[in-house]
C-alpha cells in the first residue's frame, strides 16, 4: 500500500470518529475523592477516641496515687452475682468475730450478735410459690442443703425477677414456728440484687476449696405491694459462695464453721 493511501485512510478514520456519539467522560477524580473521604472522617474519631482513652488512663493513673481513691476504688469483693462494698477497717472492733475455719482469713471490723429474725418480715414479701413452681420459674437447678441432719424441704418458697431469678428458700424453726431458722438464697447468673453495701463482719473463707465470704447485713427484696426494701430474715450472718454458675447465699445464726458444713451439704 502506497504511502498516500495510508493518509487517506488515516484522514478518514478521524472523520469518522468524530462524527460518532460517544457518552460523557465520567468524573473518576470526583469519585475517588468522594471514597476516600469518609475513610479519613473514622480516623479522625479513632484519634480521639485513642487520645481520650490516653487521657482517662492518665488520670486514673494519678487518682490512684491518693490513698483515699485508691482504697475506695479496691474495696469491692465479688463473689458471683453479689458485689461486696467494704468499709475502712476500724481500728477497734466492736466486738468478737464467730471462729473461723481453718485456713480462713479476717478482716478487721465489728460484729453484732446474731438473733433469728420474727416470721412477719416473710409476710409482705414477693413471689411465694411451692418449691415446684420455683424450679419451674429459676431457669436453673435449685439445690437443697442436706444439713442439718432432719433439715427436710423448705417451709416458705420464694421467686423474685430482679434482671435474673433469685429463689429463696427459708426454713422455720421447729420450736419457735415464728422464727426464721435458716434462709438459703440463690442468684440467676443475671441477677442484679447481690450488692452488699459497708458489711460489719467480713471474712474469708471456702466452700468445697472455692473463695467464699462470711459477713452481715440487710439485702435488697421484693415485696408485694410493688417496691424494694432493705432487710434480712435472720440477724445473723450470711456466708456467700458460688457453685456452676449460681450463686448462693445461705443465712444463719450459727457459726461459721456450722454455714461451711451447710453449704457443702447443698446438692
Amino acid at each position: 500500500m502506497s504511502e498516500l493511501s495510508l493518509e487517506q485512510i488515516e484522514s478518514r478514520l478521524r472523520a469518522s470518529a468524530a462524527a460518532l456519539p460517544y457518552p460523557p467522560t465520567p468524573d473518576v477524580a470526583g469519585a475517588v475523592r468522594s471514597r476516600l473521604a469518609p475513610s479519613r472522617r473514622p480516623t479522625r474519631m479513632a484519634t480521639r477516641v485513642t487520645w481520650a482513652t490516653v487521657i482517662a488512663l492518665a488520670t486514673l493513673a494519678v487518682l490512684l496515687t491518693v490513698p483515699q481513691v485508691r482504697a475506695g476504688l479496691l474495696e469491692v469483693l465479688q463473689v458471683g452475682a453479689i458485689r461486696i462494698f467494704l468499709v475502712p477497717p476500724t481500728a477497734t472492733p466492736t466486738a468478737t468475730l464467730p471462729p473461723l475455719t481453718p485456713g480462713a482469713t479476717r478482716l478487721p471490723t465489728g460484729t453484732s450478735p446474731p438473733t433469728a429474725t420474727q416470721l412477719p418480715a416473710l409476710l409482705d414479701m414477693a413471689g411465694e410459690t411451692t418449691l415446684a413452681g420455683a424450679q419451674s420459674l429459676a431457669g436453673f437447678t435449685i439445690r437443697l442443703p442436706s444439713y442439718p441432719t432432719g433439715l427436710g424441704p423448705p417451709d416458705r418458697v420464694f421467686v423474685q425477677e430482679m434482671g435474673g431469678a433469685l429463689v429463696v428458700l427459708v426454713w422455720l424453726d421447729p420450736d419457735h414456728p415464728e422464727r426464721v431458722r435458716l434462709s438459703l438464697h440463690e442468684f440467676g447468673p443475671d441477677s442484679y440484687a447481690g450488692e452488699k453495701f459497708e458489711p460489719k463482719v467480713i471474712a474469708q473463707s471456702t466452700v468445697h476449696s472455692q473463695p467464699a465470704v462470711w459477713t452481715e447485713g440487710p439485702y435488697l427484696m421484693q415485696l408485694r405491694s410493688g417496691d424494694m426494701d432493705i432487710r434480712r430474715l435472720i440477724e445473723g450472718h450470711v456466708l456467700i459462695w458460688q457453685e456452676y454458675g449460681i450463686t448462693l447465699r445461705v443465712e444463719t445464726d450459727a457459726s461459721l464453721e456450722e454455714a461451711v458444713k451447710i453449704a457443702e451439704s447443698v446438692r
